[in-house]
């Protein structure tokens, strides 16, 4: 029978948890985004000679702004003023794939358990650090409590899931076919923006055993497809042909990894029920995996990628670095005729 008051509250907490992970995460996005994009550039033309350090600089940035969407459009900015070259930006961009996998690390370690005590003490230190030097690292504390609250909040809405004959019903309905599965992870990250929210979601309803292993894969693949999506749009409605070269290769490499992936998924499900013991290791691995593969795959690839994809979208006029600065510089005055 279908308990009206379940589902709605069901509903809010789903919706509770989504707005704190989602307001948590573009938090966190605004304030790096603050700092001074002078020196984050200059940064970016210093480490761009040396690809093993750029791609930990991504990594690290992406798993602090927790928002691919924000990294990618920086990346797609860059080399598209010539500021970053190509080969260099899709090895930041691969790195932010990997960067973007270690907060849905937190709830398969049961983090998000002590979710209520961390956002406690998060807002102390943002209150503590207010008016200090160290001001910055406590504006970027509290959006993590508020990103781990979301994510308990979740788990408590799956609970309520697993307590509703319905729910459980209709998911076991559509976890007969991972591509429904699959594309259901597209359209929630794209609508909500972020694959941390959906993949959060995921996982949380396979802790709670009401997805199976399976399905909650395929959900976890669309979500890696879904979350480049924007990017490529964005790249797309600008005349930059380099910017659009690396959404292209953002999203194709993803297509493609998750594509071959999907036709392996029985054996890959297998072999990760072997490695770890219950599904949230098991889904959050898969993820991390899942990147760490694609990159091993696509790192070596890099230059020819470059060239093939040069040959293929040949790029107009571009834009020199002494141009960006000259137009960025301050206009001068104007001449003031002589009274």
């Amino acid at each position: 029978m279908f308990d009206v008051m379940l589902f709605l509250r069901i509903f809010f907490s789903v919706l509770a948890g989504m707005a704190l992970l989602l307001y948590g995460v573009r938090s966190m996005t605004e304030v790096i985004g603050q700092s001074d994009n002078r020196y984050l550039r200059q940064c970016l033309l210093h480490i761009s000679r040396f690809p093993a350090v750029a791609y930990l600089i991504s990594l690290i940035m992406t798993a602090c702004m927790q928002s691919s969407s924000a990294m990618s459009s920086l990346l797609i900015d860059l080399v598209s003023t010539d500021l970053l070259p190509f080969s260099t930006a899709i090895v930041m961009m691969l790195g932010a794939n990997v960067g973007l996998t270690l907060a849905v690390q937190l709830i398969s370690f049961h983090i998000t358990d002590y979710a209520l005590t961390l956002v406690g003490l998060f807002a102390l230190l943002a209150l503590m650090t207010a008016r200090t030097r160290w001001r910055r690292v406590g504006q970027i504390a509290f959006p993590c409590g508020l990103m781990l609250l979301g994510l308990s909040t979740l788990s408590q809405a799956s609970e309520l899931l697993v307590s509703s004959a319905w729910a459980v019903a209709a998911l076991q309905a559509c976890a007969t076919t991972p591509l429904l599965l699959l594309l259901l992870g597209v359209a929630l990250a794209m609508l909500l923006n972020s694959s941390t929210a959906t993949i959060g979601l995921v996982l949380v309803l396979a802790s709670r055993h009401t997805l199976p292993l399976v399905p909650a894969l395929a959900a976890v693949l669309g979500a890696n497809i879904g979350t480049t999506l924007p990017a490529l749009l964005t790249a797309s409605s600008r005349n930059a042909s380099i910017g659009q070269r690396l959404a292209l290769v953002h999203t194709g490499t993803k297509c493609l990894g998750a594509c071959l992936l999907f036709l392996l998924l029985q054996p890959f499900a297998a072999l990760l029920a072997v490695c770890w013991p219950n599904p949230p290791m098991q889904v959050g691995m898969a993820h991390l995996g899942f990147n760490v593969l694609l990159t091993c795959f696509c790192v070596p690839l890099a230059s020819p990628l470059t060239w093939l994809l040069t040959s293929l979208m040949p790029s107009g006029e571009k834009v020199s670095v002494r141009q960006i600065s000259e137009s960025t510089s301050y206009p001068r005055p104007s001449p003031v005729a002589d009274g």
